[in-house]
This record gives C-alpha cells, structure tokens and sequence, in this order.
C-alpha cells in the first residue's frame, strides 16, 4: 500500500492562508518541507532530538528544540503556526495561549489530522466484520478531538473548519495485510485467522470489479483559528529592531 498523501495541494494551500508566509510548524518536520517547497519561510519546532537531527540535515528550514507549552521565542513572528496529527500529544492550554503569543496580530493557527472515513459502504461492512472478532476495531481514535479545545479557546474567536477527502488505493494483499496488523489478529487461533482471512478476501471480491484494487477513504480535517491579541494576560508587542540601550542618569544631590 503506498503511503497516503496526507495533504493534498489544495488542503496545503487552505492551511497556509497567504502565499509566501512565515511560518512555525509544531510536531511535523514532513510538514515542514511540504511548506517550504511550496514557497514559504518555515521555522520548524521538534521536542525530540532525533526530529531537531533530521531538520539540521536540511537546508533552508530553521528549527527550534521546544516544546509549544513554552516556546523561547518573541512575540509577534509568525504569520501562521502549523500543527499537523500531534496537537494531542500537549497541553492544549498552555499551548494555545503560546501560539497566540508568537502569531503577529491577524496571524492564523491551522491545524489537522488525517482520519479514516468510514462513510463508505465497503468499509463499513469491514468495520462490522472485524467487530464480530473484538467489538472494540477500527475505533478510530486519531487524537483529532483535541482540536474541539480551539474552538473554546477565548485567544481564537474565530474559527473555520474544512474536511478534505484523500483516496488511497488499496489491493487485496494490502487489505490482509492491514487486516493482520490490527490488534486483534494477536489473539485470534490459527482456525480463526484463515476464516478472517477469507471473509476479508470475499469482501473485497464483491466489492470491486476484476482486476481492480478497492479505494480506502480518508478525510483530512482542517481548522484555521484567528488569534486575538486582546485577552492574553501580559501585553503583546512585536520586539523593536535593532539595539535599545537603557541609559540612567545618577541621582546628583545638586540637582534635586
């Protein structure tokens, strides 16, 4: 099965907003290089060392050792932050109000996850097929509710979302074989697992046409969140280019 693409041109292009903008991605180096091919000044934040390794590796994507909870960065620098399938993974609070501060005033966060869509008849008839063996398969859990807490977030009063639809095509060895991936499959018998194996192989004959391969569904969900400056706690500016020297005059006695 070839590896999806997770965000088609068009989706890219949502997400970015603006052409050519400065941007932060958060937990995605991929991401990061998609963005940069497409034009845009990217700045890429990893809390692992092995991520910042492979983002030294390149050329032309600035990263950033950091966790999004506390970014050691000014205010006001980015016209867009990114985060791609990971937004779960940190504290959505302390996060937000640090993507707030970062973005420049009108500055956009957009985030995503790919999920499975399971709209489509064929994959609903596997997902029932699959809950007959462990009624807890193909849940689904993506991590992509953690995004709701943007949309209740007082620093993104506005907030817009898009769902992008990706097609992977899928064989018959390709279907077993993700079938067998599952966790599930670790405790089937052998009895068990031939008989999976031939209703996965009976589902997919009646569901194509000879010599065809199925097409598995995915919906890429996108928010773009509008920051406002106005609710957050300590006062937002940009930093003042070049050097600020503070000068103090000493106290002389003779001129009080």
């Amino acid at each position: 099965m070839s590896k999806i693409n997770p965000l088609p041109p068009e989706a890219l292009t949502w997400l970015a907003v603006w052409p050519g903008v400065r941007g932060l991605t958060i937990g995605s180096h991929q991401l990061a290089r998609r963005l940069l091919e497409a034009g845009h000044t990217m700045f890429a934040m990893a809390h692992e060392e092995r991520d910042i390794d492979r983002l030294r590796g390149g050329v032309g994507i600035t990263p950033i050792w950091a966790r999004p909870e506390a970014m050691p960065i000014d205010p006001c620098q980015f016209d867009v932050v990114f985060c791609h399938q990971s937004f779960h993974h940190f504290d959505a609070p302390r996060s937000l109000s640090e993507i707030a501060r970062v973005l420049r005033p009108g500055g956009c966060f957009s985030a995503s996850y790919v999920v499975r869509d399971d709209s489509v008849p064929w994959v609903r008839r596997l997902t029932a097929l699959l809950r007959h063996y462990d009624p807890m398969a193909m849940r689904g859990e993506y991590g992509h509710d953690s995004l709701d807490a943007i949309d209740q977030c007082k620093y993104f009063p506005e907030v817009e979302h898009r769902a992008f639809r990706i097609w992977q095509e899928i064989s018959l060895p390709e279907l077993q074989k993700l079938v067998a991936s599952q966790p599930l499959s670790r405790n089937l018998s052998e009895t068990q697992s031939q008989r999976l194996r031939d209703e996965v192989r009976e589902l997919f004959e009646h569901a194509v046409r000879p010599g065809e391969n199925l097409k598995l569904p995915f919906q890429l969900l996108a928010w773009r969140a509008w920051v406002n400056h106005d609710e957050l706690t300590a006062p937002v500016a940009p930093p003042e280019t070049g050097i600020r020297i503070d000068v103090q005059v000493p106290q002389n006695p003779r001129w009080s």
